[in-house]
């Protein structure tokens, strides 16, 4: 449900609003949103705040920011404009991640977005949710830059399937499609293909691959890694590689 909060006048009497006054009491304001809702046909529910502004002090101080409440009534986007086209992203944004964007909608977000909805939904130990999202497309890489989302992509599918604890033959063929995209992607940043390589290892933690994954992330290390640097994932590994 959207609904519009009538608040605070911040153009009155000013530019395109040179004929409205700012209402000095409770029922001025009222007759100000019916006229909005008249002149400007607007069909939504119109909340008018009170005249100490509390959803101004409580939300933002903008001129016309949109928020979306999820189901749990937390604030899940905040946008500094109610412009119809971020609006609509952003809320397909919040539907991916309570699991409620049709098909045909979540195929028609970039591979991006729903990697980065899939990663929050993984935070979320939503591992299914974020698989489902993922295998909405059909993207097939082409050039440098969908490598890169690709191969991000393909890391966060093989640790939701990792996480949702998948039959063994998923996860390792989830795991190597990941180490192949990786290794297309970044071909000359080694630095960025030893980051995945690791994150890699730790979604693979708790499966025969975690070992082998390890030893690959750690051959990759640069030779100026950071000692401690290095202490530390030998340590990681030790402890999640088995």
């Amino acid at each position: 449900m959207f609904a519009v909060i009538e608040q605070k006048e911040p153009h009155a009497g000013r530019m395109a609003f040179a004929d409205v006054a700012q209402p000095v009491t409770f029922a001025e304001r009222c007759a100000l949103a019916r006229r909005i809702r008249d002149e400007l046909e607007v069909t939504l529910p119109i909340w008018i705040d009170g005249m100490d502004d509390a959803s101004r002090a409580l939300f933002s101080d903008l001129p016309s920011p949109a928020f979306l409440i999820d189901r749990s009534g937390l604030v899940a986007e905040k946008l500094p404009w109610a412009d119809p086209a971020p609006l609509e992203t952003a809320l397909d944004a919040v539907l991916a991640r309570e699991g409620a964007l049709p098909a045909r909608k979540a195929a028609a977000v970039t591979l991006d977005q729903r990697d980065a909805v899939a990663r929050r939904l993984l935070a979320l130990d939503k591992p299914a949710e974020a698989l489902a999202l993922l295998d909405a497309g059909s993207e097939v890489p082409h050039a440098p830059a969908t490598c890169d989302a690709f191969a991000r992509a393909a890391i966060t599918r093989a640790s939701a399937l990792c996480s949702a604890k998948a039959g063994e033959p998923q996860r390792t063929q989830a795991l190597v499609a990941a180490r192949a995209a990786l290794a297309a992607a970044w071909p000359h940043d080694s630095a960025r293909r030893t980051a995945a390589r690791i994150e890699l290892a730790e979604a693979a933690a708790g499966t025969p691959a975690a070992e082998p994954a390890w030893r690959e992330a750690l051959a990759g290390l640069d030779a100026g890694t950071p000692a401690l640097t290095r202490d530390w994932l030998t340590q990681r590994a030790a402890a999640k590689g088995r």
